[in-house]
């Protein structure tokens, strides 16, 4: 079995919910090489094999960032394998990596950690910091159930499609909804970013970061001390009921 069929049978694994955009994100990955990628969210690998196709072979480094990394998640059905040499693991939540990170940037941050919209902003305020002119922001879970909020705690969270909404400035009239908005346009590109949007599969967004510029225009117009204090208390919340978070990795207090 070559390494591209290798790879397509991982990703029909029942745990894979990328579904067709595994594709769509395989085809970005090959036209790079000696770049950086970051994965937010590694869970059982799904996106970080991907992203590490032929990454020896092409000189690309790959980075991985979970709370946890158990065996059974990360080990099992050759997902370490698939993960190449180069692999490196971060043991953080997202936020506290993107805000103490002090390396080299990126060229690919795939995004896929709580869905929730205050999450993937404060990931954004962090992370925009460590993309590289040209590189992609991809966000899955934008186009969950549309209309209709995520629910933790008996609350209810807009989904990370608000987030890419609000951060990048989607014009209004290629979203639908008020309270939660729905990116309904396909495509979009301004002086700014060009984005990609894909539906099927609970949604997957391309947006490429044309000028850097751009970041502090795209800060702006977000309200980030309840971005934060939302950030925080969901952080608090989640840690108070699982109970795996490293002190020295997660700051359960972040403020922008």
């Amino acid at each position: 079995m070559s390494d591209i069929e290798e790879l397509r049978a991982f990703q029909k694994k029942d745990f894979n919910d990328l579904g067709v955009n595994s594709e769509r994100l395989l085809e970005l990955v090959q036209t790079m090489k000696n770049k950086r990628f970051m994965d937010l969210g590694v869970r059982y690998g799904a996106s970080s094999t991907i992203l590490s196709f032929d990454a020896d072979k092409n000189n690309n480094q790959v980075c991985g960032c979970d709370l946890y990394f158990p065996p059974e998640d990360i080990e099992h059905d050759g997902c370490d394998k698939l993960l190449g040499r180069s692999y490196k693991k971060y043991q953080s939540d997202s936020v506290t990596l993107g805000k103490n990170w002090d390396e080299d940037p990126f060229d690919i941050i795939f995004v896929d950690t709580l869905h929730t919209r205050e999450i993937v902003l404060a990931e954004l305020y962090f992370w925009s910091k460590h993309i590289n002119e040209g590189g992609y922001f991809v966000f899955h879970d934008t186009h969950l159930d549309v209309g209709e909020d995520y629910e933790i705690a008996e609350e209810k969270w807009r989904t990370p499609d608000q987030a890419v909404i609000d951060f990048f400035n989607i014009p209004s009239e290629l979203c639908k909804g008020t309270s939660h908005q729905a990116i309904t346009a396909s495509e979009y590109e301004d002086d700014d970013i060009e984005l990609k949007h894909y539906t099927k599969d609970q949604g997957m967004t391309f947006v490429k970061i044309k000028t850097l510029d751009a970041i502090e225009r795209f800060k702006s117009g977000v309200d980030w001390d309840y971005v934060f204090k939302m950030r925080n208390w969901l952080m608090k919340y989640d840690g108070a009921t699982a109970q795996f978070f490293p002190d020295s990795t997660v700051e359960l207090v972040i403020n922008p």
